[in-house]
């Protein structure tokens, strides 16, 4: 028996005061305490008198007592299973805000959950998970139906793109364990395997055309005053040709437009000329014909007309140095320099070697020249769906010292590749991240001087020169010029927040709303614009599931554990509710807590 629970360590020192009171009733006669021991007065009795046995309800209750100290002795255990868990992945990607009837997907897939909360088991334990960003509802597991639907009607969708697979893999984490049932809940469509699984699909989402902006670009003045525009890449995800209309705007006033028709599936892009006076940050508007999706129809960028980002030339070869400042010298608005600045400003190196790419730059222009520089004659094809191949010509026969060698660069845009003896191999490949832009050059430029080399090299300066117009939703961006301490961000959706400050910059991460944000501290303010550019969630034609059940098989993950309840303090509780009992019998009793004989029974000799 353990001692140490809190039952039964009431119980072993109530002893004392038990006996103190019955020996205070011996010696002073004043009250009367019955006495606790079992069978106590059965052993008073005479042994002529004990002919059989007095069965009576203070029997009974001696007998409970004895078998429930056997049994607490035991120490039994209830062993019985867990509660169910489920796991609701609910999807809250910008996608799942397409209407259908006047209705969006994620009010219908809200729904579909609610009566999912309502037809569990009162014990199942529920986890739901949304997809963007990545949260819980709660911060556990819980059976608290209400709790879980105030949390699901809350949701609204995100200007964020989501994987499925992602957020079920961190529920699972959560959970600690596979769960008896994963409830998935999108507008994707139903991957394959799913039928030897505990997933179940359920589908919201409807085949809709849409068309987007999935590409966004801001070229200010690079080498004269007047060349700013603006470069907008629009898909037609759609099966018919769609009219599209851009417009850009600032503060309420229309500066250009452009109109075009895309043909099914077709990308292009646009490119707007700004007036002399457009400066600081613009909004670009998609107006198209059956769209079902608003978030991907907006855009901004910031055009600086004044300021460029220092352009920094690294490399250790002089004909490289000399090959670069004779081209840049082209354009005298450049802050060409050849050591990194100090500071936290933004700049752009330019280098023959990829290891010398400074980690605080913005952009970089990295050369792949070949180790045994050669002319060779190639067919070059131009990608015109890119802000680099702008001015090229879409096939030229160029002669420059191209690198062949194979992987080379793994990632990125191939913009221009070329053809060589029935061969195709890239030559400028285009790569963004997290909005860190980057252009490799595979071939050597100080033996290479042909049009469209320099061409191909101005606009890669001018798309670098434009990294930084805009971060993308989900992105963190960065704002300088305040005083240390909290400043107050102005969310588009409408939400207030207040941020503090590292030593006098701004990293604002809630970035889950495509718009423009402001930022206020006393008389200082300032904007950011935070584009939603995603290709695979503004395509409602054709929906790409992000489901991988490959990724987290569910045997790395332990099955739910049985449960075990020890009964041993619950025994403890009866047996002191039978002394209780009997203590109670035997003042009720008096002197003779027996009963009487019954009519025509023998009495005892």
């Amino acid at each position: 028996m353990q001692f140490n629970a809190p039952l039964a360590l009431v119980w072993v020192l109530s002893v004392p005061v038990l006996l103190w009171l019955w020996r205070l009733a011996a010696t002073q006669r004043q009250i009367r305490i019955p006495s606790l021991i079992p069978f106590e007065r059965l052993l008073k009795r005479p042994p002529h008198r004990r002919t059989h046995l007095v069965v009576n309800f203070l029997f009974w209750l001696q007998l409970a007592a004895l078998l429930g100290i056997t049994l607490t002795l035991m120490q039994p255990m209830l062993v019985r299973h867990g509660a169910r868990t489920i796991l609701i992945v609910l999807d809250t990607s910008a996608s799942m805000a397409a209407k259908t009837q006047g209705t969006t997907a994620l009010e219908r897939a809200k729904r579909l959950v609610l009566g999912q909360l309502t037809r569990h088991a009162l014990t199942d334990q529920c986890l739901v998970v949304t997809t963007a960003p990545v949260a819980t509802l709660t911060l556990q597991p819980t059976s608290d139906v209400a709790a879980l639907r105030r949390a699901v009607e809350e949701l609204r969708p995100s200007d964020l793109g989501g994987t499925l697979a992602t957020a079920a893999r961190v529920g699972r984490s959560l959970l600690g364990h596979e769960p008896d049932e994963t409830v998935v809940v999108t507008d994707e469509p139903a991957p394959s395997g799913l039928e030897k699984t505990r997933v179940r699909w359920m589908t919201v989402g409807e085949s809709r055309p849409n068309a987007a902006i999935v590409g966004l670009d801001a070229q200010g003045p690079l080498c004269v005053p007047t060349d700013a525009h603006l470069l907008a890449t629009v898909q037609n995800f759609s099966d018919r040709p769609a009219p599209v209309t851009l417009t850009a705007m600032q503060q309420g006033r229309r500066l250009t437009e452009e109109r075009g028709t895309l043909e099914p599936g077709a990308r292009q892009t646009f490119s707007l000329a700004l007036p002399d006076d457009a400066s600081g940050w613009i909004e670009l508007a998609l107006a198209a014909s059956g769209d079902a999706l608003e978030a991907d129809n907006h855009a901004w960028v910031d055009v600086q007309r004044q300021v460029l980002m220092p352009l920094v030339i690294r490399s250790t070869r002089p004909a490289f140095r000399r090959t670069m400042a004779s081209w840049l010298a082209a354009c005298p608005t450049l802050h060409v320099m050849t050591e990194v600045p100090a500071g936290q400003g933004p700049f752009v190196t330019v280098t023959d070697r990829e290891q010398d790419v400074p980690s605080s730059a913005s952009a970089a222009m990295v050369f792949l020249p070949p180790q045994t520089p050669r002319p060779v004659l190639s067919h070059w094809v131009v990608s015109s769906d890119h802000p680099i191949g702008s001015y090229l010509a879409p096939v030229d026969v160029v002669a420059a010292s191209l690198n062949l060698s194979p992987g080379l660069v793994t990632s990125g845009t191939v913009v221009v590749s070329g053809l060589v003896e029935g061969r195709k191999v890239p030559i400028v490949v285009a790569h963004e991240r997290e909005g860190h832009r980057q252009v490799s050059m595979l071939f050597d430029p100080s033996r290479d001087n042909a049009t469209p080399v320099l061409l191909t090299f101005f606009n890669s300066v001018k798309w670098l020169m434009g990294q930084g117009a805009a971060p993308v939703t989900g992105a963190p961006f960065l704002v300088a010029g305040f005083a240390s301490g909290t400043v107050i961000v102005h969310r588009p959706d409408g939400v207030t927040q207040a941020v503090d400050t590292v030593d006098g910059t701004l990293r604002y991460d809630g970035t889950t709303a495509a718009g423009l944000y402001r930022v206020t501290q006393g008389s200082t303010e300032r904007f950011v614009g935070v584009n939603f550019v995603d290709p695979l969630e503004s395509n409602l034609l054709k929906r790409v599931s992000t489901w991988h059940q490959t990724e987290e098989p569910a045997s790395t993950l332990p099955a739910p554990r049985r449960t075990t309840h020890p009964l041993t303090h619950w025994l403890v509780l009866v047996l002191l509710l039978l002394v209780v009992a009997e203590w109670w019998w035997y003042g009720a009793k008096g002197a003779s807590p027996t009963r009487a004989p019954r009519a025509g029974a023998r009495a005892p000799a």
